[in-house]
């Protein structure tokens, strides 16, 4: 697999991502560092970049690239921002970094910027049409997007660094700076009059202040899961982190679970930035990324034979790009997603279900035996944690749980999904329930891995007949899907016969 390193020099933070990646095949994350330089620090209206921050950022970039070099990483990206973009004294910038590292920085423009992170955003979101925007140190990009494309872009300087220096005078917050500050966001929002017209669609957010607010969120929510990636976050409750951030001071806001100490200064500015910027288009929650500027610059070199570097399915690459890197077997899962998938429809007079637990339970079934590659005992278990903690793109937090749900209890005995309560609906536990025993009958029809049973006929009546059409001898397969048919027994009340046909 080759390797890649990408490198974002921000006005506020740096950040490296490693990707070993086989081109249009598979990809991971193999090391991530962050640093807060805080370069656009006291830049002011002269733009000059002062001298502490740019030796902050230029140490940040050497170690960065070290790291690369020692990790053997065969591409360095890097790439620059607002800050250097907009100085008046690059001159300085570039003269301290060529005496510290050949590191090649390119900087990019603001279009350029905007059009990353859009790819960033849109290959990791459930998001068709809305809108998109990355909340920087110094700058705010703003996408338009319809069915998947980027049909405008909007930049402006409303950073959370560049807002915090200019509007926050006193700690905690007067009344007249944070009324200074609300008027300098609706200003910079206000040539904005397309993003309205967007309102029906999505908003999903980038940055690290964002993930930062959701962090807090889920804190105070006391939210099951530590995934900040497709997190849901109310226009509610960012003004109520607003009003908590307004009336405490430094000492008090690093109190806040889930607050970062490197962010407690500029937290305010950027949920102000974010607030105004949803009330501009009418939005009443967003759609959190984990994914912005570097992932865009790298799907640019993983989909490069591609015309666009889009992934046509995210939700579907995002679940065989894990299975693959676990080293699945490929005919066994489609032959279980076959056998589970066959269950679905003819049970369907029975369930109701539609396309939605279709699709899950599918994904489910090429993911069931993902934990194999932790150790064989458990790994129904082990398949649950791995898929908590994949890069799953494109699904949502009750998908995910749902997901993790049906594989946990791919084998035997019951997990509810009691502990994710926050996340899941009243009805979600009979649906896991129903989905994880056809998943689990397919999976013992299945047993010998040899796909000796091609399909399944179902009969309903007082009891569940289920008719076993094999290429072969299936007794061994209807055996074990007879001993593990409690679940489908129990979860649709009635009896369940195997058969040979």
């Amino acid at each position: 697999m080759k390797k890649i390193g990408v490198i974002d020099l921000g006005s506020n933070t740096t950040r490296l991502i490693v990707m070993a990646y086989e081109p249009g095949y598979s990809f991971r994350l193999t090391d991530e560092v962050s640093e807060t330089v805080r370069l656009a620090e006291g830049i002011g209206p002269s733009r000059m970049l002062q001298p502490v921050p740019i030796r902050r950022a230029v140490e940040a970039l050497r170690m960065f690239y070290s790291l690369c070099l020692s990790t053997g990483v065969d591409q360095v990206i890097a790439v620059g921002t607002s800050a250097i973009r907009e100085a008046a004294n690059q001159a300085e910038f570039w003269a301290a970094l060529r005496a510290a590292t050949p590191l090649d920085l390119r900087i990019i423009s603001a279009e350029e910027e905007a059009y990353f992170g859009y790819l960033g955003a849109i290959n990791a979101l459930p998001l068709q049409t809305g809108a998109l925007f990355d909340t920087g140190g110094g700058s705010t990009q703003v996408m338009a997007v319809y069915d998947r494309s980027l049909t405008r872009s909007f930049s402006v300087q409303a950073g959370v660094v560049r807002f915090t220096e200019q509007f926050v005078q006193s700690d905690p917050i007067s009344r007249a700076d944070l009324r200074r500050l609300r008027e300098a966001a609706r200003a910079a929002f206000a040539p904005l009059d397309w993003l309205p017209d967007l309102h029906h669609g999505k908003l999903g957010g980038m940055g690290g202040t964002v993930r930062q607010l959701a962090r807090i969120d889920q804190k105070q929510r006391n939210y099951p899961l530590e995934r900040v990636h497709g997190y849901v976050l109310t226009r509610e409750a960012l003004e109520r982190m607003i009003d908590e951030l307004a009336r405490r001071p430094r000492r008090e806001r690093l109190q806040i679970p889930g607050m970062k100490e490197e962010r407690v200064d500029v937290t305010l500015a950027g949920a102000v930035i974010i607030a105004t910027l949803m009330d501009r288009g009418g939005f009443s929650s967003l759609l959190v990324s984990g994914q912005g500027v570097r992932e865009g610059i790298f799907y640019q070199h993983f989909l490069a034979d591609q015309p666009q570097p889009l992934l046509a399915n995210p939700r579907r690459f995002s679940v065989l790009n894990l299975a693959r890197l676990t080293h699945y077997e490929p005919e066994h899962c489609a032959r279980v997603a076959h056998l589970s998938q066959s269950l679905f429809d003819q049970l369907a007079p029975l369930h109701g279900y539609g396309a939605w637990e279709r699709e899950l339970l599918g994904y489910a079934a090429i993911l069931h035996d993902v934990g194999v590659s932790v150790g064989y005992y458990d790994h129904h278990k082990h398949g649950e944690y791995l898929i908590h903690n994949a890069t799953l793109l494109g699904f949502s937090h009750r998908e995910i749980v749902i997901i993790a749900s049906l594989v946990r209890n791919h084998r035997k005995g019951w997990s509810g999904p009691a502990p994710y309560a926050a996340i899941v609906t009243p009805d979600d536990e009979t649906r896991i329930a129903r989905l994880s025993a056809m998943l689990r009958l397919a999976e013992y029809l299945e047993r010998s891995k040899s796909q000796i049973v091609r399909d399944v006929r179902v009969q309903i009546g007082e009891a569940i007949t289920i008719d076993i059409i094999a290429d072969g001898d299936a007794h061994v397969e209807i055996w074990e899907a007879t001993r593990r048919s409690g679940l489908l027994r129990r979860s649709f009340g009635r009896e369940v016969q195997i058969r040979a046909a």
